[in-house]
């Protein structure tokens, strides 16, 4: 009984096989499972394992990736096939790789922009004193010409 429930929840012969020892020597439990909650009777407390990380082949209902006879978990309705994919966030290191791939790659093509952008076909023009004296335009009249105006 031990050894179905085990293979049922997906757990190693190693660590439910009776007799089997660990590094410190102590024995494993006959029972893979602690029952911490009274309600649940002689229910089996299985682990929380989402069927989403089960493998896709090998099972009697394909959709739900289950075994018949195999016991459904008290919180099958959030670790069933049914429920919302879980978000699994990536870590730091490869936030960093993305990070660094985005910045050399806005990097790349403003470089490639830049390199490859055609010359302009005229010359700018250069008005040492000013486009309105080269048009013979009026001098600019200034704030202080503008008070005399108002005051007089």
């Amino acid at each position: 009984m031990v050894r179905v429930l085990a293979r049922a929840a997906g757990l190693g012969r190693a660590r439910v096989a009776a007799g089997a020892r660990s590094a410190s020597g102590m024995r494993y439990k006959e029972q893979p499972y602690l029952d911490p909650d009274p309600q649940i009777g002689d229910y089996p407390n299985l682990p929380h394992r989402f069927a989403e990380d089960r493998p896709q082949r090998g099972w009697w209902d394909r959709q739900n990736r289950r075994n018949f006879g195999e016991p459904i978990p008290e919180q099958d309705e959030i670790l069933n096939m049914m429920a919302p994919t879980r978000y699994r966030a990536p870590g730091w290191r490869q936030i960093g790789k993305m990070w660094a791939g985005f910045v050399a790659t806005i990097g790349g093509v403003y470089f490639l922009i830049s390199q490859t952008r055609a010359e302009r076909p005229y010359v700018r023009s250069f008005y040492p004193n000013g486009l309105k004296d080269e048009l013979g335009g009026v001098p600019a009249r200034t704030l202080a010409d503008a008070v005399r105006e108002a005051s007089a």
